[in-house]
């Protein structure tokens, strides 16, 4: 386990240094409170091999070596951000700095200010704010097992994720459950809806659909969409049912609701999702290189899920908390 793990900090400052290469560690936290609104947490560590690009109005310019050894670490020219829905309101840009992220083994973190992601003896650390989590050790088997894949594609693009889709933690503003993933990316990004929930019984669902569309060029919600890559998952606690097929649908403005539906090999699927609150990255390198990463605390309010096996409901499944996103524009 401790030598999967250790990939998470590992860095190819090669890589690193190829223009537009866009690498994040991602940490979002589930809170089991409050049950008609739990408290939500977002932590994240990027940075983006560009010359100057503006966050929420933050206008980040690295440095000519924006990736430089720094003692035993490496130092990354970059930024960390954070938003927190405390249970009432959401605190967007509850950080958001231009800093410095030092990056050595099985730790990162910034200075200014202070913030730390660490492998410790029986799990994780993160410390952002006011904010301290510890996490417990991902599972070493099933859907909650750390999980990494690559791909190279059109032969100069690449992709690279390292995620694990539960586990658990907890915090001096309470407990629940997280998901991580560590992306580096070198390739434009098109919209793209994404949704993970964690059950209370113990299952999990996960969806992902890029796609090319209207809203690639109004950077706005609406018009048609034409699917890049479609992908659904329905994890019931000891099985994965896996499909290459899924729609999604935004329903609403201001915290909007999503259906998803799924029909493939696995089984067929429709769940509703209802969110009660949003933030936003808003990113801008030009009038139309500009991307809204969008992010929708919701609950499950409907779900389903059938094939030769048996059916599944909402009721079977406990609560259902998670994200979904829908990030519009296209940056690159």
């Amino acid at each position: 386990m401790n030598a999967v793990l250790e990939k998470i900090f590992e860095l190819d400052p090669a890589q690193m240094r190829r223009k537009g290469n866009w690498l994040w560690w991602w940490w979002i936290f589930y809170f089991d409170e409050p049950r008609d609104k739990p408290k939500q947490v977002m932590v994240l560590w990027s940075t983006r091999n560009e010359k100057k690009i503006n966050c929420n109005g933050l206008d980040i310019s690295l440095r000519h070596e924006f990736i430089k050894r720094d003692g035993a670490a490496w130092n990354i020219d970059g930024a960390v951000a954070a938003w927190y829905y405390d249970g009432r309101q959401m605190r967007e840009n509850y950080l958001l700095n231009h800093a410095d992220v030092l990056v050595e083994a099985n730790r990162l973190g910034t200075k200014e200010p202070f913030t730390e992601f660490s492998r410790e003896k029986n799990g994780f650390m993160v410390s952002a704010g006011d904010l301290q989590f510890q996490i417990g050790e991902p599972e070493k088997t099933g859907f909650y097992a750390p999980d990494s894949k690559e791909s190279v594609f059109l032969k100069k693009f690449s992709y690279d994720i390292f995620k694990i889709n539960r586990v658990p933690f907890e915090s001096n503003a309470g407990r629940g459950t997280a998901y991580f993933q560590r992306v580096r990316i070198n390739a434009p990004v098109p919209p793209w809806y994404w949704g993970l929930y964690h059950f209370e019984g113990g299952g999990a669902v996960h969806y992902y659909q890029p796609h090319l569309g209207a809203s690639a060029l109004t950077n706005k919600p609406g018009g048609g969409a034409f699917p890049v890559k479609k992908h659904f998952q329905f994890w019931d606690g000891r099985r994965l049912f896996d499909n290459r097929a899924c729609s999604v649908r935004r329903v609403g403005g201001g915290n909007p609701a999503f259906i998803v539906e799924s029909d493939g090999a696995a089984g067929k699927a429709k769940m509703l999702v209802e969110s009660y609150s949003h933030a936003c990255w808003a990113f801008r390198k030009g009038r139309l290189n500009r991307l809204d990463y969008n992010e929708y605390p919701a609950l499950v309010k409907e779900f389903s899920f059938r094939n030769a096996s048996g059916k599944w409901a909402l009721d079977d499944l406990g609560q259902g908390r998670g994200n979904s996103e829908h990030a519009t524009g296209f940056l690159w």
